[in-house]
């Protein structure tokens, strides 16, 4: 976890990624038209293509293992919250834990895996010799941004179509949902970075 590694990822790894973000893809997309779920069309199609997008990045950035199951997960339960109906609403309006909504839930969770993705491109892309602590700054910045990127990519959606994914708070929430999760995420791996290291001996 947390490595620097840049070595290419073993093909039965990359495959399994691959077979398991088709297969939860293809399925909740026959799920959403099945049963009506208009937001199908949008999360397919946001899935789909962020999956295009980091299959090209990983070609430079060469992702562990762990970052590239984290970015899948995300898919997942994106496509869970927008397609899966309850009460013959998307479950991302219904309420889990306590007032919080799902999607306030998944935006945190989907931040703190993020989170994995630009701290090992980072590294990557800095060598060695690095600052901690700029390094932390630019990757909670990066996830940031990257949650304001998907709220573009959501409001170009809903405008295009009937579809309405919220109004002008529901966003701001969505990205005080990215800080937090961010932010814990950012805290894990400071403290995996500097922990007292074990030494192994021969």
């Amino acid at each position: 976890m947390f490595t620097g590694r840049t070595n290419a990822l073993p093909f039965s790894s990359v495959r399994a990624v691959i077979a398991f973000t088709v297969v939860y893809t293809v399925g909740f997309y026959i799920y959403g038209q099945s049963v009506g779920s208009e937001l199908t069309n949008l999360y397919t199609g946001i899935t789909v293509g962020l999956f295009v997008l980091f299959a090209i990045l990983n070609r430079w950035a060469k992702w562990p293992p762990y970052a590239l199951w984290a970015l899948s997960l995300v898919g997942f339960f994106n496509m869970v919250g927008g397609v899966l109906l309850i009460d013959d609403r998307p479950l991302y309006v219904n309420q889990v834990i306590g007032p919080l909504p799902y999607d306030k839930i998944f935006h945190a969770f989907a931040a703190f895996a993020f989170v994995a993705i630009a701290w090992e491109a980072a590294k990557r892309w800095a060598g060695t010799d690095y600052h901690l602590g700029g390094m932390l700054i630019l990757t909670f910045l990066t996830v940031q941004g990257g949650g304001a990127v998907v709220e573009i990519a959501e409001l170009i959606g809903s405008s295009m179509s009937n579809v309405s994914v919220g109004d002008y708070g529901n966003n701001a929430l969505d990205l005080v949902a990215n800080a937090v999760g961010a932010g814990i995420g950012v805290l894990l791996v400071y403290w995996y970075e500097t922990r007292p290291k074990t030494e192994t001996r021969g």
